[in-house]
């Protein structure tokens, strides 16, 4: 049974679909993660956070933004202007933080619309925060560095691991070219990302920029 949906609902389906025996295929969670590199070409920082909040109801948007500690001074006062003139007003949870770091909004009572901002120390600190702070539904790393990228793309264990581009490709229109009906994030058994009518099969989609 492949469930449709988000949040409290889609667990509580699966929770009683397991109850009684039934295999489900559930994506309660999501959001993206953006981690900027300190070799990020930031002109493409800015395309991609706004790129990432093009439609703030869907799961593969901007959830969690990761700065490298070298250039959080001057990367982070930027992107919350940026965030502040969204239309609507994106709220930026800055350090310290009173929530965990995957702290999804959409999931919220007050339904504030926020992107977690945190330092991290490289790509493989935010590879593992990543890993271990969010719901594993895709990560993006900024930076023009390739041995960096394949680093991180290779730490990184969710559905979706992009390099210089949005989150928002994880989707199975975009992506496959095929109607979605839904994204799986489990580990095991699969399918793993976007699940079509044309295939059930374990994967990880990697996105690299064109030579």
């Amino acid at each position: 049974m492949i469930l449709r949906g988000s949040g409290e609902s889609t667990r509580s389906l699966a929770a009683r679909a397991a109850l009684a025996g039934v295999r489900t295929l559930a994506h309660a969670d999501g959001g993206g993660v953006l981690y900027v590199h300190e070799r990020a070409d930031r002109r493409l920082v800015a395309s991609l956070v706004d790129q990432g909040l093009d439609r703030l109801g869907v799961c593969n948007r901007l959830n969690l933004l990761l700065v490298d500690r070298t250039i959080w001074d001057e990367v982070v006062p930027v992107v919350v202007d940026q965030l502040a003139a969204h239309e609507p007003k994106i709220a930026a949870l800055l350090p310290p933080h009173e929530h965990a770091l995957g702290y999804e909004w959409a999931l919220s009572g007050d339904r504030e619309a926020t992107v977690t901002i945190a330092p991290v120390d490289g790509e493989l600190d935010a590879a593992a925060t990543a890993n271990r702070e969010t719901s594993g539904l895709a990560a993006t790393i900024v930076t023009e560095d390739g041995d960096t990228a394949r680093r991180f793309l290779g730490a990184y264990a969710g559905t979706g691991a992009f390099w210089n581009a949005s989150t928002r490709l994880l989707d199975g229109f975009k992506l496959l070219g095929v109607p979605e009906t839904g994204i799986n994030i489990d580990r095991v058994p699969g399918p793993r990302g976007p699940v079509t009518f044309r295939d059930l099969y374990l994967r990880q989609y990697v996105t690299v920029p064109a030579r």
